[in-house]
């Protein structure tokens, strides 16, 4: 039986991220552009010009509604006002459907997430769950992925800048240079943690919006994980030379 050591850790707090690190979440986006596409296919539309247009007014638009699937579903609404005013009832119904699966989507875990929150919990290591978007649509999913026996604390964010999460470890008591940042995202987990002169570990995944995509600032201070079920294994060996290199796993 596995002899657990308690509390020895060189970080005082874990910051982890949900959307595609602890749960799928870019899949559903995809899905609901696809059918979008769909959609607009069957009103008489070239596919890849509103697919161009979709992205174009996606990355407009976040300056002003922020992250998150309500947000986006508003750009679909809007491109479809643009390029047909005047449509059938049956599109409003489908694009409806679009909405509602997006919105609802079942909250399904990453390979590894529960079993390394659960080895972190073993370890009584604090961690918190930190994502943006709308606050009751994060926090619904996070209820809804059985996760918050083990972490008690989901916080919900407009946007994950550095100075969201210099404010974030400020509110907990936390030095940054205490602190480690476990995500997908160069821009909004890795980056802005680099910037406060936290530690990163980047989940790499396949499916990566475009507005996430971003030279890592510092390539040489960030540790790299193929699936998060490595996760107990980067951290024990960061606790056997906290000092060392960055290392992909």
């Amino acid at each position: 039986m596995e002899t657990v050591t308690r509390r020895r850790t060189v970080f005082d707090l874990f910051v982890i991220d949900a959307d595609d690190t602890l749960w799928e979440s870019a899949l559903y986006f995809e899905r609901a552009e696809e059918d979008f596409i769909l959609l607009t296919r069957s009103l008489g539309f070239d596919s890849p010009s509103v697919r161009r247009l979709v992205h174009s007014r996606d990355i407009e638009r976040l300056a002003l509604t922020g992250y998150g699937a309500r947000p986006y579903l508003g750009t679909l609404r809007a491109v479809l006002d643009e390029l047909c005013p005047r449509r059938p009832s049956w599109a409003d119904s489908a694009f409806a459907e679009i909405s509602r699966a997006l919105l609802e989507h079942p909250v399904i875990l990453l390979p590894g997430a529960r079993q390394s929150l659960e080895w972190l919990r073993e370890r009584d290591l604090p961690m918190i769950v930190y994502t943006m978007g709308e606050q009751d649509h994060q926090l619904s999913k996070f209820s809804r992925s059985g996760l918050s026996d083990l972490v008690e604390e989901c916080v919900v964010v407009e946007r994950k800048t550095p100075e969201a999460l210099a404010d974030l470890l400020s509110s907990k008591g936390v030095e940054p240079s205490r602190s480690l940042v476990i995500g997908n995202s160069p821009r909004s987990d890795v980056n802005p943690a680099l910037k406060v002169g936290a530690s990163a570990i980047l989940c790499s995944r396949e499916r990566l919006w475009q507005a996430e995509k971003e030279d890592i600032l510092d390539p040489g201070r960030v540790h790299h994980l193929e699936t998060l079920s490595d996760l107990p294994s980067l951290l024990s060996f960061l606790e056997a030379a906290p000092d060392s290199a960055s290392r992909d796993l």
